[in-house]
């Protein structure tokens, strides 16, 4: 239209022609404006959206990579939670299968790390040592470092790959404040905990992600259970930089800058100091001249990696467009045109230049959004293939040339079957090719679309699971495929791991039933009301009752010996303020819901015979707390108190004679002198030392002695009443203590009496014997305030009558011979 408005208004005017060139180069300099400010808008939208799509690029691969790493340690978490036991073959075993060095880089070291006491710490850095499953000198240098002695220590035992790790092998992770921390928030919450940025032993900067290990088959419910299962915890060792390294050697560019940094925790304790940004890692070309960028030159996102929070900052160098080679020369073409050519021509300039303008803009939209697609199909974690009509691959994610050991040049027209293992043969892979090779015949494609498990091969001949899933497309008019692949490998390790723990807990299980059926003590459980539920043959020996008489049928509080549990629960509310019913079970849940309570009383059998046992009494509660029943453990202590009688009966009295022996004599005399004090009544105390006992002794041998010191004991007994008490306290000497005295003058009656039943002749062995006895008396209060001072003032009074030959009175009492 305007042309050929261009072109009557010539043939009407031509006499102003000049002006209309003149009107000409205006509108051809204006036009040419125009071409190099869209150049510039197009140079600045096209470097925006590159530089968005770089940035959420990065992004997204940093956030599946620690997603990643974070499943890495859940598979050898896995181990552990089979049992407690995990060897170094199985650890070293998991770290070869699952390819870790090739799979995951930035990985400096996966570890184990053992939770152990001071006490346990010589045998098991012995165990260690002997350890010959990997190495057959085993480790003999293998100590727990840095030295010293600590009350607890979290060692690493287990460390792979082992090369370049050597440092980190037995290093005690609980020592640093900050990683011992890290080691006991991971163990409280029961969830992975990542640290801050430190210097790794291995003389690199990087970060270490731990997730707790806990004994199997303990509660995890309250932090206190889960520090009381504590076993350990599994370690990641990470290199930051490398994590930054792998991720910008495909997207590497020299105007962007990507910087990885710590913000710190993602809830901070309510005291803690605020956290300051900490540099993690920082990657690119671009120098450090970018500090005047506009907030269009930065993008950064936040992602949660082990309860802190980390920051990512991609940055780029400013853009100038308009000082951009391209939109300069247009803007001095298109001013040079406008000069040297007509109003013709400057139209058509213009027209092309409009037409130039949409065509960068259709042709910019068509990029951006095969760029935006492939950004999609290089963050799947699955393998993406697209196939010709021959099964020969077109094009390849980057995930799939991670997962087949290929880049995707050598991918890139390889046909798909040579992806596949052929040993041993698989039928539903030639079924899948035969399907894609026949599809033009109109036969139908039966595999097509299905998912099959197939055994797939590496760069390097090694072969994994996959899961593959074939789709046909039809693209301008051609038959297409799209392959999507899925690693099975975490997969069927997960499931191997699962077999193994449920055989475990099969064998945890049969266990637990052989040592209840064959347990020597007799375990019963109840229900919370006391009805039996259970009992092994222990428990029918010990009742005399059938199990099938009693399951169901008798509650427990039936076997008790009435008597003893009134006084018992009378105890327990006195020690409680509140009321315990008189049941063993009740007295327990009285008194502790978490404590077991342990008794000694009778227990009634069917025959009705009663029998003494020792019996431990432990509440059994659901996981919200309800009182579920109780388990009762019990074994016979007849035979105990047998023998806890007789070393009563050996520790306090004489061997010899069967008298009361010095500490026998101590106990009664502190009783009698307590008994004085209370009603003002005297006591005596009597020491006899036996005459010509040495010379009897000496002339007859000790079997004659022995014979006379019985003889002795015997007489004195006979000579005293029942309430008197007549004591050895070693050799010829004897003590007797006169507890119930009328009057304290009495005591040196008993003395006469004594000393007249002692001095009869004795026939021993044959022969006739004749002893005296010198005797010395002391009463209470007058002879001495407590045991200590009686005994050595009657010693005393003993030894001045045997120097006298007569009786002696000391202090005021009496002694005789």
């Amino acid at each position: 239209m305007f042309r050929t408005t261009l072109i009557d208004s010539t043939r009407r005017r031509g006499h102003l022609t000049l002006c209309a060139a003149a009107a000409l180069l205006v509108v051809g300099v204006t036009g040419s404006w125009w071409g190099w400010h869209a150049t510039v808008q197009r140079m600045q939208a096209d470097a925006d959206a590159e530089f968005a799509r770089y940035a959420t690029l990065t992004f997204t691969n940093i956030e599946q990579r620690v997603e990643h790493q974070l499943d890495l340690l859940a598979s050898f978490q896995s181990l552990f939670r089979a049992g407690n036991t995990v060897t170094r073959q199985d650890f070293h075993r998991l770290h070869d299968e699952l390819r870790v060095s090739v799979r995951f880089p930035g990985v400096q070291a996966v570890q184990f790390s053992r939770w152990l006491p001071q006490s346990e710490r010589a045998a098991f850095e012995a165990n260690v040592r002997g350890d010959t499953s990997l190495s057959a000198s085993g480790y003999p240098d293998y100590t727990i470092h840095p030295p010293g002695v600590r009350p607890h220590y979290l060692a690493v035992t287990y460390n792979e790959p082992m090369a370049g790790n050597e440092v980190a092998f037995g290093h005690d992770s609980a020592l640093d404040p900050s990683l011992r921390e890290l080691a006991e928030r991971a163990r409280d919450l029961g969830q992975p905990q990542s640290s801050a940025p430190i210097q790794l032993l291995q003389g690199r900067p990087g970060y270490v992600i731990r997730i707790p290990l806990y004994r199997a088959g303990k509660p995890l419910d309250s932090v206190t259970q889960r520090r009381q299962a504590y076993l350990g915890q599994i370690s990641g060792v990470f290199q930051a930089d490398a994590l930054l390294r792998e991720i910008v050697q495909v997207q590497a560019d020299s105007n962007y800058r990507v910087v990885l940094q710590d913000m710190g925790l993602a809830i901070p304790a309510s005291d803690a100091a605020p956290d300051h940004p900490t540099l993690l890692a920082k990657t690119g070309a671009a120098s450090d001249d970018m500090a005047e960028r506009s907030s269009n030159d930065v993008r950064q996102y936040s992602i949660e990696v082990g309860g802190r929070i980390w920051r990512i900052e991609v940055a780029r160098a400013s853009v100038n467009a308009a000082r951009a080679t391209l939109p300069l020369l247009l803007l001095c073409a298109g001013l040079a045109l406008s000069l040297l050519v007509s109003a013709f021509v400057a139209r058509l300039s213009l027209l092309y230049t409009r037409a130039a303008v949409l065509a960068r803009r259709l042709n910019a939209d068509a990029q951006g959004a095969v760029k935006r697609l492939d950004a999609v199909l290089d963050s799947t974690a699955d393998g993406v293939l697209t196939l010709d009509d021959t099964g020969h691959i077109v094009t390849a994610n980057r995930s799939a040339e991670a997962m087949f050991g290929f880049d995707r040049g050598q991918l890139t027209g390889q046909p798909i079957a040579n992806l596949l293992a052929t040993v041993p043969p698989q039928p539903r892979a030639a079924e899948l090719l035969h399907a894609m090779g026949t599809h033009q015949a109109a036969q139908p494609n039966t595999m097509v679309g299905q998912r099959l498990e197939l055994t797939a091969l590496r760069a390097d001949t090694s072969t994994f699971p996959i899961q593959l899933v074939v789709t046909e497309v039809l693209v301008d008019g051609q038959h297409h495929f799209v392959g999507s692949v899925h690693d099975l490998t975490e997969a069927k390790a997960a499931e191997e791991a699962i077999a193994m723990t449920m055989s475990e807990l099969q064998d945890a299980t049969d266990l637990r039933e052989a040592m209840f059926r064959h347990a020597a003590f007799a375990i019963i459980m109840t229900d919370g009301q006391g009805l039996i539920q259970a009992m092994n043959p222990a428990a029918e020996r010990l009742l005399d009752c059938h199990a099938d008489d009693a399951v169901g049928f008798h509650h427990f509080a039936r076997f008790m010996d009435n008597d003893e549990m009134r006084a018992l629960s009378a105890s327990m509310s006195s020690l409680l303020v509140r009321s315990a019913q008189p049941c063993p079970g009740y007295l327990s849940a009285a008194r502790d819901a978490a404590d077991s309570m342990e008794l000694e009383l009778s227990v009634r059998r069917e025959s009705g015979s009663r029998v003494p046992v020792s019996l431990t009494v432990s509440p059994l509660r659901g996981e919200a707390g309800s009182l579920g029943g109780f388990l009762y453990i019990a074994y016979d202590v007849t035979e105990r108190r047998q023998l806890a009688e007789q070393m009563s009966r050996l520790a306090y009295t004489d061997g010899l004679t069967g008298l009361p022996n010095r500490l026998q004599l101590e106990r009664e005399l502190e009783r009698a002198l307590t008994q004085s004090r209370e009603r003002g009544t005297p006591l005596a105390l009597l020491f006899i030392d036996l005459d010509r006992f040495k010379p009897i002794n000496d002339t007859h041998g000790h079997a004659v002695g022995d014979l006379v010191l019985r003889e002795v004991g015997s007489r004195l007994q006979a000579a005293l009443r029942a309430s008197d008490t007549a004591a050895r306290i070693g050799g010829d000497e004897f003590v007797v203590l006169l507890s119930t005295l009328s009057q304290a003058s009495d005591s040196a009656l008993v003395a006469d009496k004594l000393i007249g039943a002692l001095s009869a002749p004795m026939q021993l062995g044959g022969v006739e014997l004749s002893v005296g006895a010198s005797v010395g008396v002391v009463t209470y209060p007058d002879g001495g305030s407590d045991a200590e001072g009686l005994l050595r003032s009657a010693d005393a009074a003993m030894y001045q009558a045997k120097q006298a030959r007569r009786p002696l009175s000391l202090r005021g009492t009496a002694s005789a011979r």
